[in-house]
């Protein structure tokens, strides 16, 4: 580094760590702490650890100094302009430091050490506490250099020893909402548990007012739900209470218990929320919200039923502008992805996507759709809800409580010179028509649908009334999938399959051979399920000329998959055990997730 660019660096606030020049061991670790243990002042700076790490180069760094911000520190210059990510920036800084390096989704904050520190002043801080080590807090943070924020978190912990390690700001951010939101719900709960007042008709004011726990209490739940990357929050009505389900990765986990005191006001501020009747309890009702949570807005679909001990509620939660999966990630084979592209890029037809609810089949649409969207073609979607924001898509979402339906919208839609539409559900008989027809008069109709695997789709079509001449026409492609969980990757351990699972599967000698079955004990990271995240296994089926021939003499669904099968078309099954094979799943959760026909 030359002698101007040093000058620069001081100027800017960086000295020897980001802003400190000479920072003692003392203000980092121990008020009582041996001299000896001073970080020393000739510490080398974060931009030559940066530069000899190869992280940036001699060139990024100059520009970094150049266009460093009043009091704005180099790393957060670097991730400003994109040279480097929060992980280079955290790993130089405990390098540079000599300090633990911790990921915060593993070493999770313990409650003993989440108490000793106000969330008020962690959050002012930006810092999280982790664990008790003995008298001493370890605490993550992204800036150790702050004398200030160590000296209060020691005093509000009223220990004389506090020793920092070093983490991400989003990974520090993310721990503490979840450590502080989980310790205010499990105290507000245990203060609810106290009360033994049950109002079976609360007053609307007392469930609108912010001021009132049963707000509180609702919004904590919502959350958490969210924070766990829920898919749907259920509220279940038992003699002494609700009890709290989530659903992620596609089952259901227990995740508390709301009082009797409380159940009914809970269930009403909800119907609140969804501008559903309050009054009415014999009676199913439907609704939908819009609620902000820790900044994210997130679209609720609500359903309510009546239950022997109350109203059970069930909440959809479908977070706007959550991260779309691109088509390369969707987990399809070179072939099936090529297939898909194909039948998307043509300029009529109808292509299905087939699966029970939340087997995501609305997120494959728009994969394809991404893939295939330019400037030359008007795209238009009909949808209940939009899930997702598409750039250059117009996209609309139907209302069926005003009778704007999917069969009128698509109607209607058609009169918008469309090049593509995608349906959101084929559902009824009037829309599976147009929907064939519009693929006839010069557009490429998408469709999701609900069956059990591809060919089967063509009996369901003509069921809901689609003339089977017609179907055979204009069908181009289908593509069935189901959602397994995907294995953890911190916990997963080779494993050798029970051999019932085995003989179920079909596998062969040499299909056994060449496996990489895992299981996953479970660990922190994944909550103790074993799984993160899921993975689609999908079916895919192109309409070739002989499968035409066959939809429009009326043949039986398994004479359709045995000449598909001969064409090449994989089944869900084949295509789960082939995932198990490779390690992606467990062989369990392949045969749990397919069908065994």
């Amino acid at each position: 580094m030359s002698a101007r660019e040093s000058e620069t660096l001081a100027e800017a606030g960086q000295g020897s760590f980001e802003g400190t020049a000479g920072v003692e061991a003392s203000t980092l670790v121990d008020a009582t702490a041996d001299p000896d243990r001073r970080i020393s002042r000739r510490r080398r700076r974060l931009g030559e650890l940066l530069v000899e790490a190869n992280v940036i180069n001699e060139e990024q760094l100059a520009n970094a100094l150049h266009e460093s911000g009043p009091r704005e520190r180099l790393g957060q210059t670097l991730m400003r302009l994109n040279v480097i990510g929060e992980d280079d920036l955290a790993d130089a800084v405990a390098t540079q430091l000599g300090l633990e390096r911790v990921d915060l989704s593993v070493d999770r904050p313990t409650a003993e050490a989440i108490e000793l520190v106000p969330p008020n002043l962690a959050e002012r801080h930006e810092v999280v506490p982790v664990r008790l080590d003995g008298e001493v807090l370890v605490l993550a943070t992204s800036d150790p250099s702050d004398v200030a924020a160590m000296d209060d978190i020691r005093l509000a912990a009223r220990s004389r020893k506090v020793r920092p390690v070093i983490a991400t700001d989003s990974a520090i951010d993310a721990a503490r909402r979840r450590a502080y939101r989980a310790d205010a719900a499990r105290d507000m709960l245990l203060d609810l548990e106290d009360e033994e007042a049950v109002d079976e008709d609360p007053d609307v004011d007392d469930l609108t007012s912010d001021a009132q726990p049963v707000i509180k209490l609702v919004n904590t739940l919502l959350g958490d739900a969210v924070i766990a990357r829920a898919s749907d929050l259920h509220l279940e009505p038992v003699r002494d209470g609700l009890t709290v389900r989530i659903r992620v990765d596609g089952l259901l986990r227990e995740h508390g218990h709301v009082p009797r005191s409380m159940a009914a006001q809970v269930v009403s501020r909800i119907k609140i929320m969804s501008r559903l009747d309050i009054a009415e309890r014999r009676l199913p009702q439907d609704g939908r919200a819009t609620i902000r949570i820790e900044g994210q807005e997130v679209d609720l679909r609500v359903s309510t039923m009546p239950t022997m001990h109350g109203e059970t509620v069930v909440l959809r939660l479908l977070p706007k502008g959550a991260e779309r999966v691109p088509i390369d990630e969707l987990g399809l084979t070179e072939d099936a992805r090529s297939a898909f592209l194909e039948a998307l890029e043509r300029p009529q037809g109808l292509v299905l996507v087939t699966g029970p609810t939340g087997s995501g089949k609305t997120t494959t649409l728009y994969a394809g759709l991404e893939a295939v969207a330019d400037p030359t073609r008007n795209v238009l979607t009909l949808e209940d809800p939009v899930e997702s924001e598409l750039s250059g898509v117009n996209q609309t979402q139907i209302e069926p409580k005003i009778g704007f339906t999917f069969a009128r919208g698509l109607r209607h839609v058609l009169r918008q010179d469309p090049d593509v539409v995608l349906v959101g559900e084929i559902r009824d008989r009037e829309t599976a028509a147009l929907a064939v027809e519009a693929s006839f008069t010069g557009h490429l109709v998408l469709a999701t649908l609900h069956t059990n695997n591809a060919p089967s789709s063509v009996a369901r079509m003509v069921d809901l009334g689609a003339e089977r001449f017609l179907v055979a026409s204009s069908l181009l492609l289908v593509v069935a999938q189901r959602l397994a969980r995907r294995v953890c990757e911190r916990c997963k351990v080779p494993t050798r399959p029970d051999e019932d699972l085995v003989k179920r599967a079909g596998l062969t000698a040499a299909m056994k051979r060449s496996a990489s079955f895992v299981d996953a004990p479970g660990c922190q990271y994944c909550d103790d399920t074993g799984a993160v995240g899921r993975i689609a296994v999908s079916e895919i089926l192109p309409i070739s000329a002989q499968l035409r021939d066959l939809i429009t003499d009326g043949a039986p669904e398994n004479a359709m998959t045995r000449l598909a099968k001969e064409q090449g078309m994989r089944t869900l099954r084949e295509d789960a055990i082939a995932r198990a094979i490779a390690g992606d799943i467990t062989l369990q959760e392949a045969l749990r997730v397919t069908p065994d026909f």
